[in-house]
């Protein structure tokens, strides 16, 4: 199975929220939206909040939950073109922690973080993105507890 960009059904909320995510920068509790999904490898991808443009001080923070656990992330990313001739995004992930306990698994979550942001393409619209491209994959920091 792959990634696919759904809002998250009564259903899923439970789980959702069971991570308690909060905002980085207002430490706001995160709604319930949207999220970027594989049900099959258990995986899913959700914005936290932030700013995280390509020239802004303030990245953009993500979680990427991987068999129930969190991998925190801070990107930035640039986009060309429009909704009509297609765009291209390109994304520097500056910052990965994953849980120290994952650490043999460092090259799959990688490759599934990589997967994620490619369907995620635009705010969760893909119809209209020609292609994704990673300037930068920060090498992962492993940590005893992610935040």
């Amino acid at each position: 199975m792959t990634f696919i960009n759904e809002t998250i059904s009564e259903v899923d909320k439970e789980k959702f929220y069971s991570f308690n995510f909060k905002n980085p920068v207002t430490l706001d509790p995160v709604k319930a939206r949207k999220w970027t999904i594989d049900r099959e490898s258990n995986a899913f991808l959700i914005g936290l909040g932030g700013q995280g443009s390509e020239f802004s001080e303030i990245p953009m923070f993500y979680a990427f939950v991987w068999k129930n656990d969190v991998i925190m992330m801070e990107t930035f990313s640039r986009g060309t073109g429009n909704a009509q001739s297609g765009v291209e995004l390109w994304w520097k992930i500056t910052r990965i922690e994953i849980p120290e306990k994952l650490k043999s698994d460092k090259e799959v979550i990688v490759e599934q973080i990589k997967k994620a942001f490619d369907e995620y393409g635009s705010f969760h619209r893909r119809d209209h993105v020609k292609g994704v491209y990673f300037d930068v994959i920060a090498e992962p920091v492993f940590v005893r507890k992610v935040k």
